[in-house]
């Protein structure tokens, strides 16, 4: 069994399950119905992306945690990753395979789920649809999805049962997105910091503060949106897109190239920690 093998297996057994036309389908039917819904509100396609992005960040992590989870922790518990580990592979080969083969149905999702929104775009947006704007869209997605299956299949990596992989990524969904984010003010990671610098006599400054809250791969994903509305910004038509993207900061975490390697150095951290622990791990 090599890389590609262990690939092309594991992408059969998901199809078999439907995980991914359940992963694609569901996705796809969302995106769809956001595009549809907030036409009659705004005549310029790209400001439906703007809904969607919220879709991605909110609760296709949720969707993306079923085709995850289970990828090498639900071997372990039912012992066929034995039989997958006595053929001439190693345990890198494996992980990294598995990885490969749930990132790409991810990616498909975006892409298929973004083509369609582009499609609607055209036939019923009043203004005209400037293609690279959803190519963008589409690619900083999939850097964002990219990064959290990486995460989530870390997970799976370091736990043998099932249950404890599925907690596992909920528990890292809540902490990367509403925690991180702080859709509850009084229970948000910059509140908890804040607090704890209360009790230490000291304080926090906003600088501070927002290296903190961009340093999640959630929050770099809609920081790292910002060429999607480049050049289209306006605040009187737009005022929500505007207060998001169109204001200074002086820091690096309002560069796009500062979210796009906080993704891509979580996802890889996460994965190739997980990795290093199931090298030596007792599979037995």
């Amino acid at each position: 069994m090599s890389y590609t093998t262990i690939i092309r297996d594991d992408f059969k057994n998901t199809r078999r399950s439907n995980v991914v036309l359940g992963v694609i389908g569901i996705l796809t039917a969302f995106v769809a119905l956001i595009v549809y819904s907030v036409e009659e509100f705004h005549p310029d396609a790209f400001r439906a992306l703007f809904d969607v992005s919220f879709f991605f960040f909110l609760v296709f992590p949720i969707i993306l945690i079923p085709l995850t989870y289970l990828s090498v922790a639900g071997d372990r518990e039912r012992g066929s990753i034995k039989h997958a580990l006595g053929l001439p592979n190693t345990r890198a080969e494996y992980v990294f395979g598995k990885f490969t083969s749930r990132v790409a149905v991810a990616v498909a999702a975006v892409v298929v789920s973004t083509f369609v929104a582009l499609v609607l775009g055209v036939v019923l947006y009043e203004n005209s649809v400037d293609p690279m704007r959803f190519v963008k869209f589409g690619a900083i997605t999939a850097l964002f999805v990219a990064s959290l299956s990486a995460i989530f299949v870390g997970c799976s990596t370091l736990t043998a049962s099932r249950s404890r992989a599925m907690f596992g990524a909920i528990g890292l969904y809540f902490l990367f997105g509403p925690f991180w984010f702080g859709f509850l003010p009084v229970v948000s990671l910059t509140a908890v910091v804040e607090q704890i610098a209360d009790l230490l006599g000291t304080g926090v400054t906003d600088k501070t503060l927002n290296y903190i809250r961009f340093s999640s791969p959630t929050t770099a994903y809609l920081s790292g949106l910002e060429p999607v509305y480049d050049g289209v910004i306006d605040p009187e038509k737009y005022p929500q897109v505007a207060s998001n993207y169109a204001g200074d900061a002086d820091g690096y975490y309002d560069e796009n190239w500062y979210n796009y390697l906080t993704m891509t150095l979580w996802g890889t951290l996460v994965l190739g920690l997980s990795y290093a622990r199931f090298r030596i791990a007792e599979l037995g």
